[in-house]
């Protein structure tokens, strides 16, 4: 079958959990099948080739979505409030883009346009003919519903809130107007299926390649790691939560045990963390391997997000004990004390951290058990089989 992929980006180089799901996914789906990827970017960068190489052909469109910082970025804020649209909509259309995707959509007639982000449906809510199916990493309005639950401020709360608002109604509207979405987790998937129950919704998880991530394990020591992209809001707060909430209860208590930060984009704020005892920032790295496997503990201290932890997955394939929030493992069929260790108080995350420094063999036999899971369940070619009977079985409905 034909199918059509638009997206915010390029799914390369594999440097955040998003890029890393789609192109695994996509790349295995272009094995059989003829598929294009539409995205802002520029045709002359490494990501290109790379795509081509997977198959993926890339049209790229002149970026256009701005930055977000600086005045103009708070001027942007301001002026959403007067859009029906939220801004994650706003900041991502563009004329070019839509003129772009029905020039493609007239000459190449796909079988089926996949929208890689719930916001890019605003492209393909009022075109008919192909097959509309939206990616659903997260259910974005829950997000933004744990954003105002986190936030402190008065003036950003009720900014958030408006912001919710719109996020719920533009979901509830694009789901309606779809005939297919994917979810990360069963909890995402019913609540697609609550807005659109005509809605072909398929649960195809966050996964890994459990080979590439096979690397023998170091000799003990006393470092924390946590992955995952610093330029994501609930990453930050995660980092922050456990910089200022838990790691002192740690230190209390060991004053050898250090924390290391990995990820791409941390602002300025965050690099400042570096700084403190016991703590690094490794940013932009092009492989996190090697920071995973010199940790003794993965942690995932989120309170913020939805969809299941890539993070989390990396880390079981390479045989490291977790401690993650509920909020953290949320979509993954994981069980306490068997794959990792949940905590939701910043005490409990800490005496979890310290009762696995203390224990080697209660370390080891979650290491085991979660790399068991991530073979069996999570690897990306069982998980991409998955999404091709999905496709099938859209492409049978009349």
């Amino acid at each position: 079958m034909k199918i059509l992929i638009i997206d915010e980006e390029f799914p390369y180089p594999l440097n955040t959990g998003k890029r890393i799901r789609s192109f695994n996914l996509l790349s295995r789906i272009a094995r059989n099948n003829a598929v294009t990827y539409l995205a802002y970017g520029t045709e002359s960068t490494e990501s290109f080739e790379a795509l081509k190489k997977a198959g993926l052909n890339p049209v790229a469109v002149p970026p256009h979505v701005p930055t977000k910082s600086g005045p103009l970025f708070y001027f942007r804020l301001l002026g959403n409030l007067l859009s029906r649209h939220p801004y994650i909509v706003t900041s991502h259309y563009s004329k070019v883009f839509a003129e772009r995707l029905h020039e493609m959509i007239a000459r190449e007639r796909p079988d089926i346009i996949i929208c890689e982000w719930t916001p890019y449906a605003i492209f393909v809510r009022d075109i008919f003919g192909p097959k509309k199916v939206i990616v659903a990493h997260n259910i974005e309005h829950r997000i933004w519903r744990r954003y105002y639950e986190n936030e402190a401020n008065f003036l950003k709360k009720w900014y958030i809130a408006r912001q919710m608002g719109k996020v719920e109604r533009f979901e509830k509207e694009s789901f309606s107007a779809v005939d297919g979405a994917t979810a990360v987790s069963e909890i995402e998937a019913e609540q697609i299926r609550g807005i659109n129950p005509a809605c072909i919704v398929a649960v195809v998880d966050n996964g890994v390649d459990p080979e590439y991530y096979n690397l023998p394990d170091v000799p003990e020591n006393k470092n924390l790691v946590f992955v995952g992209s610093m330029n994501w809001r609930p990453n930050q707060d995660a980092i922050n939560y456990f910089v200022h909430d838990i790691f002192p209860l740690i230190r209390e208590k060991d004053k050898k045990i250090t924390v290391t930060f990995v990820g791409q984009d941390p602002p300025e704020v965050i690099r400042k963390l570096g700084r403190l005892p016991g703590i690094s920032v490794a940013d932009n790295v092009t492989d996190v391997r090697p920071y995973v496997q010199n940790a003794a503990v993965s942690i995932v201290p989120l309170r913020i997000g939805g969809g299941s932890r890539l993070k989390i997955l990396e880390a079981f394939a390479m045989r490291k004990a977790v401690v993650s929030t509920t909020v953290g493992a949320e979509g993954l069929e994981v069980a306490n004390e068997k794959h990792l260790l949940l905590a939701d108080t910043a005490k409990s995350f800490a005496e979890a951290i310290l009762r696995l420094m203390n224990d080697s063999e209660l370390r080891r036999n979650l290491g085991e058990s979660g790399r068991q899971l991530a073979v069996e369940k999570y690897s990306w070619d069982i998980l991409a089989e998955k999404l091709q009977r999905f496709l099938d079985k859209l492409m049978e409905r009349q």
